[in-house]
């Protein structure tokens, strides 16, 4: 999404880490922080949410949810690639990768077959449903971040315990 002001850009990174947030919790992945600071030289990324380590389509959904958590906020469609920042171009390449392995697994077990495009539009659904089902919890994270601009693993648990009790970790939609 292309944004214009500083205010504008924060709030469009806020939902971004905010929706790779919620989807980590969803899931079950850990991280250590997240933050919308700019990244000073040098140091550490930490806004980088989950591991490499799980089912290909669950983390390609991970990658897909601060897209469309950006783009609900905006009013906008998350499949429209024209109004992508580089985050989101990243974000969807990194989730092509997991796709690419998840297709080339499912080659090797059942043979050549026409899966791409069918499961690239399943991931997308599912995360979508992930945004709207959790929306609550995405604005929640997102307002903490404006606030304060970095939350750790633990901030985020607590935030969500506290002002979205229905939020369950763990409950993939």
């Amino acid at each position: 999404m292309v944004v214009t002001g500083a205010e504008a850009s924060r709030k469009h990174a806020a939902y971004h880490v905010a929706g790779h947030v919620v989807a980590d919790l969803v899931y079950g992945y850990r991280f250590r922080f997240v933050t919308i600071r700019p990244l000073e030289s040098g140091g550490e990324d930490g806004s980088l949410c989950g591991s490499v380590r799980g089912r290909a389509r669950d983390l390609a959904v991970v990658q897909l949810a601060g897209i469309a958590a950006a783009a609900r906020m905006a009013g906008q469609d998350p499949r429209e690639e024209t109004v992508w920042s580089g985050d989101e171009r990243d974000d969807s390449a990194a989730a092509d990768t997991f796709i690419d392995n998840w297709i080339a697994f499912l080659t090797r077990i059942y043979g050549e077959a026409p899966y791409r495009d069918r499961i690239r539009d399943e991931i997308l659904d599912r995360t979508q449903k992930l945004v709207d089902t959790n929306w609550g919890a995405i604005e929640v994270i997102a307002e903490c971040l404006l606030a304060r601009e970095t939350l750790s693993y633990n901030d985020t648990e607590r935030i969500l315990k506290e002002r979205c009790p229905e939020f369950r970790h763990g409950e993939k939609v």
